[in-house]
């Protein structure tokens, strides 16, 4: 019954919030709404976004709570859809001033996977990297090849890192370490859960590995593709 409810409820939240986004968006672009009131709409034009984004992991969640989510499976470059998402966030690693690299061969890691849901995983994780670590810092993605038939996929930063009373439970929905709040950033504690329920649902494995003001490195291994 809660699965539902929240399911009914996210349903009914995203087409009022899309609108008033949209209408939000038509008022930014007015010649009048320039100064104090600009900076007003643009405000409240983002806080949308957030709870657009936020119905929308809700929506996911009770779909793969549920089993209701359905899954296409296919082969899957690991490489194309990390260059996908880096490019999204491209504007971001520039204002924050990262040096992101990616290593890797692009022919070793080809998963089976569903790629929208895969992408979700990408960006969510990669989006954490460049949160949590200070201007001007050093991110990296590897990818490779297990042994066995597996893909393995990994983003490591030298950003606050988790203590390590926090770690156990970082894939828990709605926790946040104890050290996110020394960084002024939006969350939920809804990203890393749904970043596990994807991974379980696609037969792979995800976890962390930090140590507390030194970085973290967030990984997911995936069966490989043929």
């Amino acid at each position: 019954m809660k699965t539902d409810f929240v399911s009914f409820v996210t349903h009914q939240l995203r087409t009022p919030l899309s609108g008033i986004r949209w209408m939000l968006e038509l008022a930014a672009q007015a010649p009048e709404m320039a100064g104090e009131a600009g900076s007003y709409v643009e405000d409240a034009r983002a806080a949308a976004e957030r709870l657009i984004a936020l119905v929308n992991d809700l929506l996911d969640i009770s779909r793969l709570e549920s089993g209701k989510m359905s899954v296409a499976l296919q082969p899957t470059s690991l490489a194309k859809l990390t260059q996908g998402v880096l490019d999204d966030l491209a504007p971001v690693i520039r204002e924050k001033g990262h040096r992101l690299s990616v290593t890797g061969d692009e022919d070793t890691a080809e998963v089976l996977a569903d790629p929208q849901l895969l992408r979700q995983v990408i960006l969510n994780l990669t989006s954490n990297a460049i949160k949590y670590t200070p201007a001007g810092g050093v991110i990296s993605i590897a990818l490779g090849r297990e042994a066995g038939p597996t893909a393995r996929w990994a983003v490591t930063d030298r950003g606050i890192g988790i203590p390590e009373g926090s770690r156990a439970r970082l894939f828990e929905k709605f926790y946040r370490a104890d050290n996110a709040h020394t960084v002024e950033t939006e969350g939920t504690g809804l990203g890393l859960y749904l970043v596990r329920l994807i991974i379980e649902r696609l037969d792979g494995q995800v976890w962390c590995e930090s140590e507390e003001g030194r970085g973290s490195t967030f990984i997911f291994t995936l069966p490989v593709s043929g």
